[in-house]
C-alpha cells in the first residue's frame, strides 16, 4: 500500500518482474539448503544456480534498457529485489561488476541507498578474494556457525558501516543469525546480511 511519502513506480511491470524473480529465487534457495540437509545430493543446488542465472540475465537486460531500477522506476520492494539478484549474480563478473557500478550511480542520484552500493562492493570484494570493507559478507564454518568473511581494519568496521547507513555489526549479526537459524544445509557463499528473505522483508536499507 503507498503512503503519502511514497510514490507510485514508473514501471509496476518492471517491479512486479523483479519481485517475482527475487522470491523464486530465494525459494529456490531455501529448497537447496533443505535437499541438501537431506543428503540428496547436489540436485537443488543445481536448481538454484541456474535459477541465479537466468535472474542475471533479466536484470542485466533492465539496467541495460533503463539503468539500475532505482526507487523511481520501480519502487522500494522491487529495488530491494534488484540488488537480491544483482549479489547472486557471483557466477558471471562482468554483469556483477556492471551491476555495482550501476548501482554506485544510482546511490550517487538518491535512487539507491549506499548500504545497497555498499553490499554489493563487499560482495564483490568478497568473490574476489579480497578483505570486504562494510563487514556485510558472512560464510558458515564447518561446525555450522556463522562468522564474518575478513574484513580490513576490523577496529574501524562500524564507523565505516555508519557511514553508509547500515547497522552496528554485532546487531546486524544477531539479526541475521535469527533468520537464518535452523538452517542446517549449505549457505550461499558468501552469505550477505541483506539476503534472501532480508532483501524482500525491508528491515534496512
Amino acid at each position: 500500500m503507498t503512503t503519502p511519502h511514497q510514490h507510485q513506480p514508473q514501471r509496476p511491470d518492471i517491479a512486479q518482474t523483479l519481485i517475482q524473480h527475487a522470491k523464486a529465487a530465494s525459494e529456490n534457495r531455501r529448497a537447496a539448503r533443505s535437499t541438501a540437509a537431506a543428503q540428496q545430493g547436489p540436485a537443488g543446488a543445481d536448481a538454484a544456480l541456474l535459477t541465479d542465472q537466468a535472474n542475471t540475465q533479466v536484470l542485466a537486460r533492465i539496467v541495460a534498457a533503463h539503468g539500475w531500477p532505482g526507487r523511481s522506476l520501480v519502487g522500494e520492494e522491487a529495488a530491494r529485489a534488484a540488488l537480491t539478484l544483482a549479489l547472486h549474480a557471483d557466477h558471471d563478473l562482468r554483469d556483477q561488476n556492471g551491476f555495482l557500478r550501476a548501482v554506485h550511480e544510482a546511490a550517487q542520484q538518491r535512487e539507491a541507498s549506499a548500504g545497497q552500493w555498499a553490499r554489493l562492493y563487499d560482495r564483490c570484494l568478497a568473490r574476489d578474494g579480497k578483505l570486504q570493507v562494510y563487514g556485510t559478507q558472512h560464510r558458515r564454518r564447518p561446525d555450522g556457525e556463522l562468522e564474518l568473511y575478513p574484513v580490513q581494519d576490523h577496529d574501524q568496521l562500524d564507523v565505516r558501516r555508519a557511514q553508509v547507513g547500515l547497522l552496528p555489526h554485532a546487531e546486524q549479526f544477531r539479526l541475521l543469525r535469527e533468520r537464518l537459524a535452523g538452517g542446517s544445509g549449505s549457505l550461499p557463499v558468501p552469505v550477505t546480511d541483506h539476503d534472501e528473505d532480508l532483501a524482500l522483508a525491508g528491515s534496512n536499507p
